[in-house]
C-alpha cells in the first residue's frame, strides 16, 4: 500500500480566472483545498452563515429554516419524509421539531391512518414568515451568485444538479414530487 501525503495549497496567486489551483500535486499527494468535498462544504457554509443572520432576528435557526422551506412548499409533512428531505438524520429531525413546537413555528399531528406517523404542520406564525424571509434567501443566494457572471451562474446549479443525480439524494424535485402525500387537509 503506497503512502499519502496531505497538505494545504500553497499561498499563490490564482490565474485570474477563479482558478487558485496550479499546485504541482505528486502522485499519492492530497491537497485539502483542491478538494471537491472540501470546496462544496466551505461554500455551502458560507451560504448558511449569511442566511443565519439574516434571518435570526425572525426567531429561526438555520436548522429550522430548510422545514420551514419545504413545509411552506408542502405543509402536513411527515417527520420522516422532512428528515430524508432535508437531509439529516431522524433524531435530529426530533430535536428540530421539538424546538419548532415551543417556537410557536409548526405543530405535529397523528396521522389518522397511521398513529406511529407525525404530520408536521405551520402555524399561522410558521406561515406568516414566509414573506418576510424568503426575500432575504433570495439575496443570499443572488449575491453569492452575483460573484459570478450568469453564464458561470446557470453552469454551476447545472453542474451541481447533475453531481447530485443519481447519488440517491431526496432533495432532487423528482424525488420531492414522489413523496408521500399529507391526509390531512392544512
Amino acid at each position: 500500500m503506497s503512502e499519502w501525503s496531505v497538505r494545504t495549497r500553497a499561498k499563490k496567486q490564482g490565474r485570474g480566472d477563479g482558478d487558485v489551483s496550479g499546485d504541482t500535486v505528486a502522485p499519492g499527494e492530497f491537497v485539502i483545498e483542491d478538494s471537491l468535498g472540501y470546496l462544496v462544504n466551505r461554500v455551502a457554509r458560507s451560504i448558511a452563515h449569511q442566511l443565519a443572520e439574516e434571518i435570526r432576528p425572525a426567531g429561526v435557526a438555520i436548522g429550522q429554516w430548510a422545514v420551514l422551506m419545504f413545509l411552506w412548499a408542502r405543509d402536513g409533512m411527515s417527520q420522516a419524509d422532512l428528515s430524508r428531505v432535508v437531509a439529516v438524520e431522524p433524531p435530529t429531525m426530533v430535536r428540530t421539531i421539538d424546538r419548532m413546537v415551543r417556537d410557536g413555528l409548526v405543530t405535529r399531528i397523528a396521522d389518522p391512518s397511521d398513529g406511529r406517523v407525525s404530520r408536521i404542520h405551520l402555524t399561522d406564525r410558521g406561515r406568516s414568515l414566509r414573506n418576510e424571509l424568503v426575500p432575504k434567501a433570495v439575496t443570499v443566494n443572488a449575491t453569492t451568485l452575483g460573484r459570478l457572471s450568469t453564464t458561470e451562474g446557470r453552469t454551476l446549479r447545472r453542474l451541481l444538479v447533475k453531481l447530485l443525480e443519481g447519488t440517491g439524494d431526496s432533495t432532487s424535485s423528482d424525488r420531492l414530487s414522489n413523496l408521500s402525500s399529507p391526509r390531512i387537509p392544512a
